[in-house]
């Protein structure tokens, strides 16, 4: 009996199902509904009936798969335990912040953190915590916190994605000892001993580049250079790709063959050398999936058996998110997958181009296109330039810095001295291309704020490239017109209804203890921020300082404003001097291009506030000092300042406080407006009446009196505060009192971000998280 034959080319139907299974399980409706019509539109293009119906089965089965492997997932937890760990990795020690992974006894896997107390207790862990290191903690196991503003960082999906469920925040760490040694963990300590022997050969700002080229590792690479890269495009040249994995794999092959090692023995070391040096070199998504193609190619070819690289690729996939779904999330595994897909759909393009120099081109040109989404989902923004640095740049990492960096390792482990040479080198040519990344950056005029792209106009993006690269490689570029459609169209429905959204929103951005609210026109008529939100510090010793520091406005209000498709903020609105409302306005200055500084007319201002204002004036950006009786008008809006007194006294009570309608709801920002100051707002303004009330001072008991609710009678009342924050806002006196004036209270401790949206004068309430 004769067997069915499946083409080549047929496993990318398995690894889409796979796309469309998981997508049907987080939404449903969507979801089912393309892979219901994938399944139909496949029967006019397969053969095989056999095979339609192999693939319809395999994507219930799926569908099923995913239910089982949710429903493992436990409610939220936070208890205290005492457990027995084994150090997976080697801890991260920053500043008084020791992190790491680790594994329990059961073999789960959890992310450590723990804060050393003295500048000895860190000397002391940093020595005796290494890989393997087996300890008792004591301390209290937690479920990841959700992400509490829209389209923010996602820690918990991200833990998944490392098969990570939960944290453990250790209070006491005891009777520590050495673990047993493995071969999996002798190749992680030649990992680090590699990195040592970098670190100390190079100098501090080349050093990271090099173990980001080698070992996949970039934890100590500068902010400034790391987010020019990727600000511009270039950032997969410092994670190890297949391309790496392509050159290393074919100099070690070049090598044995060289040293007259039969074919044969070479195959067998390179199937073995694969696997080692994807733990070498980090195991990031790229790798693996790099490694497991050339593992399957190699591993077929004994019996001259070719498999088609489209077929390798989805097999990797396959066996990707089989052993985790949550991979499916990770945003270096999609752009991996994808630009890798999209240029194997494109393979007959370049074999029609006539130099390497439009082969680059092209190359650089399609790789962008395909990874638009994915950075526009993920980070917001790409820059034009992307495209002509990739045809620079990757040339010269993949011929020259690749090679060179393999070589000057080699040579630092068999004669430092001639290493020397090429560090020498690689030192010279890092600081200039880096100096000359970091120059372009500066040009904001080519860097394209366009937001992130909702979750249909997102499948919208690889839909219409779907359609335009099977036309590339049937037709290449013989209907450019219909090419050029299909590639623009998603770009052009992204700017319409996301940056310049008919939809206007005035959201209460969760900053933890502080404010910041964004007010958006339709149409991106006009974007105010008032205040930016900020953390209160306290002095620190030399040994707590953080490499990294959070910073509210660069961390949180920065993405949350990009991924709306903001670049321009047209008035930016500082309340009062206070750090937990202007703290972080730097950050935004820094990365917005601003408008307009608007400041009370007071007097005695703040150091901070001082700070701003003549930042601001070095940047040219115009500073309007505001008080009571002022006003602004856009596209039919009208703002009205209704505090503080012109001349009085910098202080919570000399807030500016705004009034305005939008949205059908008459609304009312107070600042940290206290009682003397509320007093003062409904004698000038006697007959004010607002529906959305911003509830003063964090809901401060010296704030939002009985006189000043029953004047104003709000419906609405929005807190923001930070969650378990140390000066117990909101008051329970102030919850009392808007319970009694029956007002529906949202907290930004409770419900993360508030948002407000609307369109013409009808709109409705939304927050990230839901009620306890």
């Amino acid at each position: 009996m004769g067997g069915v034959a499946i083409r080549s080319g047929t496993f990318i139907y398995f690894g889409l199902i796979i796309v469309f299974a998981f997508l049907s399980y987080h939404h449903f409706s969507l979801g089912l509904t393309v892979m219901v019509s994938y399944l139909y539109l496949l029967q006019h293009r397969l053969e095989q009936r056999f095979l339609l119906i192999l693939l319809t089965s395999y994507g219930i089965c799926l569908l099923f798969f995913f239910f089982h492997f949710e429903s493992q997932n436990q409610d939220p937890i936070e208890k205290k335990i005492e457990t027995n760990i084994s150090f997976t990795g080697y801890p991260k020690v920053d500043g008084d912040k020791l992190s790491a992974t680790v594994k329990t006894v059961t073999g789960e896997k959890l992310a450590l953190t723990y804060y050393v107390r003295t500048e000895e207790e860190k000397t002391k862990w940093s020595s005796i915590l290494q890989l393997n290191t087996v300890c008792t903690v004591n301390g209290t196991l937690k479920t990841p916190p959700e992400p509490t503003n829209p389209n923010a960082f996602n820690y918990r999906q991200y833990l998944r994605t490392q098969n990570i469920k939960y944290l453990i925040s250790v209070d006491t760490i005891r009777t520590c000892q050495k673990g047993k040694e493995t071969f999996y963990t002798n190749l992680l300590k030649y990992r680090e001993q590699s990195m040592a022997l970098i670190n100390h050969y190079f100098p501090e700002r080349i050093a990271p580049f090099i173990n980001a080229l080698l070992f996949g590792n970039d934890d100590q690479m500068e902010e400034t250079t790391a987010e020019a890269y990727r600000q511009l495009g270039l950032s997969h040249l410092l994670a190890i790709s297949g391309l790496h994995v392509t050159i290393i794999s074919g100099c070690v092959y070049f090598i044995l063959l060289r040293l007259g090692i039969s074919r044969e023995s070479v195959r067998t070391g390179m199937l073995c050398f694969l696997p080692i040096y994807a733990v070498i070199s980090g195991a990031a998504p790229s790798v693996i999936r790099a490694v497991v193609m050339a593992w399957l190619v190699l591993f077929l070819s004994r019996w001259k058996t070719v498999i088609h690289p489209v077929d390798a690729l989805s097999i990797s996939f396959i066996i990707f998110v089989f052993i985790n779904p949550f991979i499916l999330y990770h945003v270096g595994f999609q752009l991996s997958y994808l630009v890798t897909f999209g240029l194997l759909l494109s393979k007959s393009l370049f074999e029609r181009t006539k130099s390497s120099l439009e082969n680059g081109f092209w190359i650089a040109l399609l790789s962008q296109l395909v990874a638009l989404p994915v950075l526009l989902n993920y980070f917001y923004e790409f820059s034009f330039l992307s495209i002509f640095l990739n045809i620079i740049y990757v040339p010269l990492f993949s011929v020259i810095i690749l090679p060179l960096c393999l070589l000057t390792y080699f040579l630092l482990f068999l004669f430092p001295a001639i290493g020397q040479l090429g560090v020498n080198l690689l030192t010279l040519i890092f600081s200039n291309v880096n100096r000359f990344a970091e120059w372009v950056y500066q040009f904001d005029i080519f860097h394209i704020v366009l937001g992130r792209p909702p979750l249909i106009l997102f499948l919208a993006f690889f839909i219409f490239y779907f359609i335009g690269f099977t036309l590339l490689e049937r037709d290449g570029l013989k209907k450019k017109k219909l090419l050029i459609t299909l590639f623009v169209v998603p770009v052009c429905l992204q700017i319409f209804m996301v940056k310049f959204s008919p939809v206007g929103e005035v959201t209460f951005i969760d900053v933890g203890q502080g404010d910041s609210i964004l007010i958006r026109l339709p149409f991106n008529q006009g974007n105010y921020l008032i205040d930016t939100g900020g953390k209160v510090t306290f002095p620190l010793e030399d040994w707590q300082e953080r490499r990294t520091n959070f910073d509210p406005g660069e961390d949180i209000v920065a993405p949350f404003l990009k991924s709306r498709g903001i670049s321009k903020i047209d008035k930016l609105i500082l309340t009062h001097g206070d750090s937990d409302h202007t703290g972080s306005a730097l950050a935004i200055l820094e990365n917005f291009r601003i408008g307009q500084v608007l400041v009370g007319d007071t007097l005695e201002k703040k150091e901070i506030e001082l700070n701003i204002i003549n930042e601001a004036k070095k940047r040219g950006i115009p500073i309007t000092k505001v008080s009571a009786g002022m006003q602004w008008e856009e596209a039919g809006h009208k703002f009205f300042i209704i505090a503080p007194e012109k001349a009085a006294v910098s202080s919570n009570d000399a807030s500016i406080c705004i009034y305005s309608k939008l949205g059908g709801q008459s609304w009312l920002f107070t600042g940290d407006l206290e009682e003397i100051g509320e007093r003062e707002v409904i004698e000038q303004f006697p007959q004010l009446e607002v529906d959305v009330l911003k509830v003063g001072h964090h809901g401060s008991k010296t704030s939002t009196t009985e006189l000043f609710l029953s004047k104003i009678k709000p419906e609405f009342g929005v807190i923001s505060a930070g969650r378990d924050n140390r000066y117990g806002h909101p008051h329970q006196e102030v919850l009392e009192r808007l319970n009694a004036h029956k007002v529906m209270i949202y907290r930004t401790d409770i419900h993360g971000a508030v948002t407000y949206k609307y369109f013409l004068n009808r709109g409705n309430f939304s927050t990230v998280l839901q009620d306890p």
